[in-house]
């Protein structure tokens, strides 16, 4: 009986220490004297909670888009943010938006290419994405993607997508040049060049559009340029790059040049199943528009560094001078589950970029060529400079001069070792 009435003491002596101390929304503030005033309540952030509105910004085909606007639509219907989607015109570019960021006028948010993201982070433009975006990117996202984001030892943007370039080719006509399969190696494609030398039926051995400079990049990786180690620079001389670049000289005569937006682009893979051309160097999203019997694909093994084929990606990133990061984090968290990856997959054929989609790559749709290296890459594979955007603009020039016989392979080898040399 006594040791309940102890308790019964306890507990009125711990309810009224609970009643004497300040709440969870008030905070005691000591002012000069050292005296503590009265507890000043806080207001409860879920009361005054407004909902978010703000705009997006991207840059995609009508298809892309309208699917985006469907995805957005769905979001506001289970949230009370208003979400403002824009498509930007295609002839406008990133310096118009450069603008924008200077005079304090550009959207909450953007879908930006990764090699700009560096470009707008350097200058103070972006937010840090641990100050809105609350899921882990480490670990869970492609190395590949998650270091174009990467700067000042910082995350600059969220990944959305990924479209690396991959090489289609008709398997019979590699047969028929010699090989059991495509050239993988630099000395596969110097043996591939020579027995194609000595034929006469097949009209181009490459077909590559090389007014895309990550195109033009990734070619000379392959032909023998990937074999640079610690380089900070993707645009170091060795000797892989100069026997990449005289190999590609030899190859120009028998390369088949196209733009990937002319349309129709299909016309790429009829000539392919023709047996007029036996490699086509496309971004994965195109192959989608060539399936066919006669057509297979693959991404080749990175080399010494990781550089295999250039990783074209997109990823969100919210301005520094928004007012609503955190809605805005919310949208983008909504907009990079893995269910939406798996459908943007589908819909548009670029790659998602969550590790645990690859897995059960058969229940993802994900493409059996995809190799497991893809997942598994290095995170520092592909150094990017603050400078790239100017860099490959530069590169593009450059190598569009070397392909139309406007300069040799001495002159151009001279020009890309002035792009490294841009700090």
């Amino acid at each position: 009986m006594k040791r309940r009435n102890h308790w019964v003491l306890f507990a009125i002596l711990l309810l009224a220490l609970i009643n004497l101390s300040p709440s969870k929304q008030s905070t005691l503030i000591r002012n000069e004297e050292g005296t503590i005033p009265e507890p000043v309540a806080l207001p409860n952030p879920k009361e005054v909670q407004e909902p978010g509105r703000f705009r997006v910004a991207v840059q995609m085909n009508e298809g892309e888009f309208l699917r985006l606007q469907q995805m957005n639509y769905e979001y506001m219907n289970q949230s009370a943010d208003q979400v403002e989607l824009v498509n930007i015109s295609s002839g406008e570019s990133y310096l118009t938006l450069q603008q924008q960021f200077e005079l304090g006028e550009s959207p909450d948010v953007l879908l930006l290419d990764n090699d700009w993201i560096r470009k707008f982070a350097s200058s103070g433009y972006l937010m840090p994405a641990e100050r809105y975006y609350s899921s882990p990117l480490s670990g869970e996202v492609l190395g590949a993607s998650l270091a174009q984001n990467e700067w000042n030892g910082y995350i600059w943007g969220v990944p959305f997508d990924t479209d690396p370039y991959v090489f289609a080719y008709n398997p019979d006509l590699i047969k028929e040049l010699g090989l059991e399969q495509p050239p993988k190696s630099a000395d596969d494609w110097d043996r591939i060049l020579s027995a194609f030398k000595k034929q006469s039926r097949i009209s181009n051995l490459l077909a590559a559009d090389l007014s895309e400079p990550y195109a033009a990049l990734s070619l000379l990786w392959q032909f023998g340029g990937n074999t640079a180690t610690g380089s900070p620079s993707i645009f170091e001389i060795t000797e892989g790059m100069q026997r990449g670049i005289r190999l590609l000289e030899e190859i120009r005569p028998y390369l088949l040049r196209y733009h990937v937006e002319a349309k129709p682009s299909p016309s790429i893979w009829k000539r392919m199943y023709d047996g007029e051309v036996a490699i086509c160097l496309t971004r994965a999203s195109e192959i989608r528009n060539g399936q066919h019997p006669r057509m297979e694909a693959f991404i080749p093994e990175p080399g010494n560094t990781g550089k295999a084929m250039w990783s074209y990606g997109r990823s969100f990133v919210v301005s520094a001078k928004s007012s609503n990061a955190e809605a805005a984090g919310t949208w983008i968290e909504e907009m990079t589950t893995a269910g939406k990856q798996r459908e943007w997959h589908e819909i548009t054929g670029h790659m998602p970029v969550l590790k645990s989609l690859y897995f059960d790559f058969e229940r993802n749709k994900i493409p059996a060529w995809v190799p497991a290296s893809l997942v598994g890459s290095k995170s520092d594979a592909l150094p990017i400079s603050n400078m790239l955007p100017e860099q490959m603009e530069q590169f593009a020039r450059q190598s569009m001069d070397f392909m139309n016989g406007h300069i040799g392979s001495e002159q151009y080898i001279k020009e890309i070792s002035k792009i490294g040399d841009t700090k």
